[in-house]
């Protein structure tokens, strides 16, 4: 199951792309996102924002699903973060807000109830600041693997969208939201 390439165009409202389970309402806002790029929901695990430089539209997505964590590329990217996820449903998936779940994209908690590390990367954030329809510019990958809970790591931060969020967001440790109701209700 590893190793291929899903790619999918995601519908994004109000500068975010959800990941969330199949049958759960998306993750509370969080309050920053310290690394520019993505942050777990602020209230609940299972849950998590991608902030975009489009305001609404389309942006490609790609997912790929890998057994460990997998090799850098520095060089296709502006943005890449490592960020820890906690899945207690086993059901993680890439959404537009408020938007229906994908076709051809994975799950990401593809090996059931746990933690998993995401490396998300982006490009072209800055091509269509606040803009609407599709920008084929902006660009998302995402890779998932199983791993303990670890730091956010920015691997790389060079895109000036990315540079105004980081600005405005208090510098925290990374913690775990825990769930409060364990029937997932």
């Amino acid at each position: 199951m590893t190793g291929e390439l899903f790619s999918e165009f995601i519908h994004l409202s109000y500068h975010q792309i959800e990941i969330r389970p199949h049958d759960e309402a998306g993750p509370s806002c969080p309050e920053a996102f310290p690394n520019g790029l993505i942050a777990v929901g602020d209230e609940e695990p299972d849950g998590a924002m991608i902030v975009t430089g489009l305001g609404m539209g389309q942006v490609e997505v790609t997912v790929q699903l890998a057994d460990e964590e997998p090799p850098l590329d520095l060089d296709s990217w502006e943005e890449i973060v490592d960020l820890s996820i906690e899945s207690t449903l086993g059901s993680l998936y890439v959404v537009g807000l408020l938007g229906d779940l994908p076709r051809k994209l994975p799950n990401l908690a593809w090996k059931g109830p746990g933690f998993y590390r995401l490396r998300v990367h982006a490009k072209g954030r800055d091509s269509y600041v606040d803009g609407t329809g599709l920008n084929l510019e902006e660009r998302y990958s995402i890779i998932s693997w199983p791993a303990d809970p670890a730091p956010d790591l920015i691997h790389k931060a060079t895109d000036a969208y990315g540079a105004g969020v980081r600005g405005r967001a208090p510098q925290t440790e990374t913690t775990w939201p825990t769930r409060k109701n364990p029937s997932g209700s």
